[in-house]
């Protein structure tokens, strides 16, 4: 060997080092391609052909095995004391370069891994390449499968220090697969991965198996906004050969996982949310908050500058000035705010589903369908017509088209109410026939592995999965790209079960008290039936605060009322009207009306420093009360006292007026409903 070849050889792997061996946490993944390299040697002008004639120069081409000459350096490597990565990392950044090579034209096909490594290898010596493609076939690519091994070992020994090896292979691509492994996921692609293992729950359920990993793969993936890379993708659509690869890879990216949703620049990534409220008719963004990210961030939007701040208990970080606008721009372009550790994000989407939040009190958008719950749906006009299919055909019947506002609430939307979702089979059906929905998520949310939901739980406080009898959970299944039937075992009962999204009700089964085992699809899960709840004793100082007369909560030795101070003159009926309406009334017999004044919101909210208003307020009622009438903008929705009925109508009907005409006939009721259907109600 040549001394300058020696002293270049050393420069890269020097380099290689650095960029990819260094001190760090998460997965290391050797991923060269021509750009890359440009990251990783901007000294030179063309890095890749530099790489291609060190490693060129460090070969024996004839007269020997191709990789002698770095076989016997990391022996000497191996006697030493090991503390550099063994001096293999140029050989093994030209077999990745390769790999990233691999496409069909006219020198051959995209899976023709051995052609890309010979040329890459021979540079423009036809012949040395046709000798080379025969060479690497041969037993001299085992030293390159021993060099990825030495490397894997001793990013291990280092216990993390220099992150956690993603090197992987599989039975059917036992040489070529070490390279493969590195080639298939740019940094932008393990960026966008790590939305993936949020989705799947990694963090809170573990790792599972590569198979159920790949079959989230092709459900995350089916969405628009969660594609991958060209390489990725193709070789996660090859089930004969590279499929497997994919699902071993992934799986080493989960298992190195921080727990850190980030961005392709590494940032850590906060997934902005969009929040409806329909009373007050107003949006803001939700910005979610981590356990374990900051107290307060400051992000920027062009020359904005937007100060969060975390609000215990809520989840959301509350913005304490310049909030961004939600306009029209924002919903069709997107909204991204940049600061120094994190960025914020906004993906925009032509159909929006939104659920109730806990959190606010209002509606949130929301990554899917979750069956059997109310949903919003924001629609823009190119998809509108498909999703009114949709709905039609798989939707519960009550869900409407909200006419359209003079002040549009998200520009280019329309919103539609009361969807729910219970019927899994004309969903699946539905979905079939506008395929293009599912891409934009109109689809159930990602079910990453089988686990239970709903059912009446009981000693919640002892232990987990524990219910009443008659109270059994639901059973969620992984869901699946296509409706597909997967083996479920209860007790000793076997049965297919249809795995889409949609829960399965165990109570169908007649189950006895007891403990039972479900075993879906390879995974087992186990919940206990209760006549009824352990005896528990009561948390100390139950029965300690009371209110004295005169309404002040404390420590009384003999409280005069315990768990609240009420009138003596109370109502016994109550109505709940929605708050931020313009007018509202309560329709009495006999033809008369009384208004009602929106009561303000609970004190406590702002004294605990979080951002509270509950959609409804309470209103008392008599044995009077027949209708009660609230006027938003140009509509009355009138609510029928019992609530029996709900009927909307424009602003054009006279509420008031023809209540009191009504009952001037002794078939007052009679002439109001008439009057209300008339009204279009």
């Amino acid at each position: 060997m040549l001394p300058e070849v020696v002293e270049s050889y050393a420069e890269w792997q020097s380099a290689l080092a650095r960029s990819f061996l260094h001190a760090q946490e998460g997965p290391v993944v050797l991923f060269v391609d021509d750009d890359e390299l440009r990251n990783v040697r901007a000294d030179l002008e063309c890095p890749a052909d530099d790489l291609e004639r060190v490693v060129r120069g460090i070969c024996v081409l004839s007269g020997g095995s191709l990789f002698d000459n770095v076989t016997r350096m990391r022996a000497n490597w191996l006697r030493g004391d090991r503390a550099e990565p063994p001096p293999v990392l140029p050989v093994l950044a030209l077999t990745v370069l390769a790999a990233t090579r691999m496409r069909s034209d006219e020198d051959g096909r995209s899976t023709n891994y051995y052609l890309r490594l010979a040329q890459a290898l021979a540079g423009d010596d036809e012949a040395l390449e046709h000798q080379l493609r025969t060479d690497l076939k041969s037993d001299d690519f085992l030293d390159v499968v021993n060099m990825w091994r030495a490397l894997h070992d001793w990013i291990e020994a280092q216990n993390g220090a220099v992150g956690t090896s993603t090197i992987r292979t599989h039975e059917r691509l036992n040489r070529i697969g070490y390279p493969q492994s590195q080639a298939l996921l740019r940094l932008s692609d393990r960026a966008e991965l790590t939305r993936f293992f949020e989705a799947f729950d990694v963090r809170r359920s573990g790792v599972p198996d590569a198979e159920s990993i790949l079959r989230g793969l092709d459900v995350w993936t089916s969405s628009r906004q969660n594609v991958l890379g060209d390489t990725f993708m193709a070789a996660l659509g090859d089930a004969d050969k590279q499929r497997p690869l994919v699902g071993a890879v992934v799986q080493a990216l989960a298992e190195a996982w921080d727990g850190r949703v980030i961005t392709r620049d590494g940032k850590r990534r906060i997934q902005i949310r969009l929040g409806l409220d329909l009373d007050e008719w107003s949006t803001r963004w939700l910005f979610p908050a981590d356990v374990d990210g900051p107290d307060e961030l400051t992000l920027a939007i062009g020359s904005e500058m937007v100060a969060l701040t975390k609000r215990p208990p809520s989840r959301y970080y509350g913005v304490t000035n310049n909030p961004p606008p939600v306009t029209a721009d924002t919903l069709k372009r997107g909204l991204r705010l940049r600061g120094a550790q994190y960025d914020a994000e906004f993906v925009p989407t032509d159909v929006l589903l939104f659920r109730l939040d806990s959190q606010t009190g209002n509606w949130s958008s929301a990554p899917g369908i979750a069956p059997y719950e109310e949903h919003v749906l924001a629609v823009s006009g190119s998809e509108l017509a498909q999703v009114k299919r949709v709905l039609g055909a798989s939707a519960e019947a009550g869900w409407r088209l909200r006419p359209p506002s003079a002040t549009p609430l998200l520009p280019g939307f329309a919103l539609i109410e009361q969807v729910r979702f219970t019927n899994q089979h004309a969903l699946e059906a539905a979905l079939r026939d506008e395929p293009g929905l599912r891409s934009l998520g109109v689809a159930p949310t990602l079910i990453p592995r089988a686990r239970f939901v709903r059912g009446l739980p009981l000693a919640s406080e002892l232990a987990r999965d524990h219910y009443l009898v008659g109270g059994e959970p639901d059973l969620l299944l992984p869901t699946a790209p296509e409706p597909t039937l997967v083996p479920m075992t209860l007790d000793s009962k076997e049965d297919y079960v249809p795995a889409y999204g949609f829960p399965l009700e165990l109570r169908r089964f007649d189950l006895d008290p007891g403990q039972h085992e479900v075993d879906a699809d390879g995974q087992r899960l186990s919940f206990t039936l209760l006549v009824e709840a352990p005896a528990i004793a009561e948390p100390e100082g139950t029965g300690s605060l009371g209110w004295t007369p005169d309404g002040v909560l404390g420590p009384v030795d003999d409280a005069r009322i315990i768990g609240g101070l009420v009138d003596d003159n109370r109502q016994s009926l109550i109505a709940l009207g929605r708050r931020a309406c313009d007018e509202t009334w309560l329709l009495l017999d006999g033809g008369g009306a009384q208004e009602v004044a929106e009561s303000s919101a609970p004190p406590f909210a702002a004294a605990a420093g979080f951002d509270f208003r509950p959609n409804q307020f309470e209103i008392p009622l008599t044995a009077q009360s027949r209708w009660l009438a609230q006027r938003k903008g140009a509509f009355w929705r009138l609510s029928a006292l019992p609530p029996t009925a709900i009927r909307e109508v424009s602003g054009e009907f006279d509420v008031l007026g023809t209540w009191k005409k009504a009952f001037a006939d002794e078939n007052g009721q009679t002439l109001w409903e008439l009057q209300l259907r008339v009204a279009g109600g």
